[in-house]
């Protein structure tokens, strides 16, 4: 039997708690936690939920779970990696990325999003029995371009309002700040990345190092980009001088 710490709306103990399955009280909510993970080559973790699951069986989803009685977020999103993946999340390297209250009849809850910039090869996890079956690390533009995992990812009814912003963190770490210079043979310096304002896409804002200094603004997903030169060999579009 789990039991949940209830909270008010906002977000206050109030010392009751619920059996999960059982209705809420009206105006009181639970804990709920989401675990995203970045690596050092800006890929993020999926795992494949266990094919007998009572929901959503069968499908590329991320790690979450219900906080139970006497956990704070960190403590849950702990505990529900360590029992699904088999590790446990470097919180020196992890941040709240994102939380919201959704309010349900009988269902209320307070949905925690951590972030961690971690490494961890596949093959060293544990995967849980009767929950996760198989696991990945892929760049999350590529999840867009494979059908069956957007559509899966797309069930978790948070996925899509988190997706641009998982995909900018993943930009930073491929794109940090710095000197880079264009295979035409002109410098740039990197300021950061920002998202468009109409389209959500990820862009790199970088200065010229020569002429008027003009700033400009590239898609993300261009920038690491091999290009072909008229003698037929592939080069990068921009390569990084100040590492």
């Amino acid at each position: 039997m789990e039991i949940w710490d209830l909270y008010d709306a906002d977000r206050i103990l109030t010392g009751e708690t619920a059996v999960r399955g059982n209705p809420l009280p009206d105006g009181r909510y639970h804990i709920v936690v989401e675990a995203l993970f970045l690596n050092s080559r800006g890929e993020t973790l999926l795992q494949r939920r266990a094919k007998d699951k009572d929901i959503m069986p069968d499908i590329w989803s991320v790690t979450g779970g219900s906080a139970t009685a006497g956990e704070d977020s960190a403590a849950a999103c702990i505990r529900e990696n360590e029992e699904e993946m088999g590790f446990t999340p470097d919180m020196s390297r992890g941040r709240l990325f994102m939380t919201e209250r959704q309010d349900r009849p009988g269902r209320g809850f307070f949905r925690d999003i951590w972030l961690f910039r971690q490494d961890m090869p596949i093959e060293k996890m544990t995967w849980q029995p009767g929950e996760v079956q198989d696991g990945m690390w892929i760049l999350p533009e590529k999840i867009k371009e494979n059908e069956k995992l957007w559509r899966d990812l797309t069930q978790l009814y948070f996925w899509e309002k988190l997706y641009p912003y998982l995909c900018l963190e993943s930009f930073r770490i491929r794109i940090p700040k710095g000197i880079y210079r264009h295979y035409k043979g002109n410098r740039y310096e990197v300021q950061g990345l920002a998202l468009h304002s109409e389209t959500l896409e990820p862009m790199v804002i970088y200065k010229a190092l020569y002429g008027m200094g003009e700033t400009w603004t590239r898609p993300a997903k261009m920038w690491n980009e091999e290009v072909t030169l008229p003698e037929g060999n592939k080069t990068l579009r921009f390569r990084r001088e100040d590492i």
